[in-house]
């Protein structure tokens, strides 16, 4: 099994009776989704956490180990998404990894759900 897949599988347990949890493959890597808002991910060998409410994200930015979520060289993700990468420790810790992740996914259906796209009509 690759490091993606082992840290799904690290998260799924994590998310393990959550309801209306799903999970897609989407430019390239898995997330989970809660009721159909975007809650969690894996993305290049780190277990990723959306926390849209500041004070939430500030907790775990501060905990040892954790980090922001980069987009790309130097880049972290725009201010209000607030992803945090979890720290490597929480892998061995499933109860905290569990209890940050409840709290990513309760978060995250407070959030709307994202508009849906107009479907374009078809040329005959």
């Amino acid at each position: 099994m690759s490091l993606d897949a082992d840290l799904m599988a690290i998260l799924l347990d994590a998310a393990d009776g959550l309801p209306l949890v799903e999970r897609k493959r989407m430019f390239g890597f898995e997330a989970l989704w809660g009721d159909g808002r975007i809650f969690a991910m894996v993305w290049q060998g780190r277990i990723s956490l959306r926390l849209p409410d500041r004070a939430a994200a500030a907790d775990l930015a501060r905990v040892p180990g954790a980090t922001a979520l980069t987009i790309a060289e130097g880049k972290t993700t725009a201010a209000g998404q607030r992803w945090i990468n979890v720290p490597e420790s929480f892998h061995d810790d499933p109860h905290e990894l569990q209890r940050w992740v409840g709290r990513a996914y309760d978060l995250a259906r407070l959030q709307p759900l994202p508009p849906r796209r107009k479907r374009r009509a078809r040329r005959a």
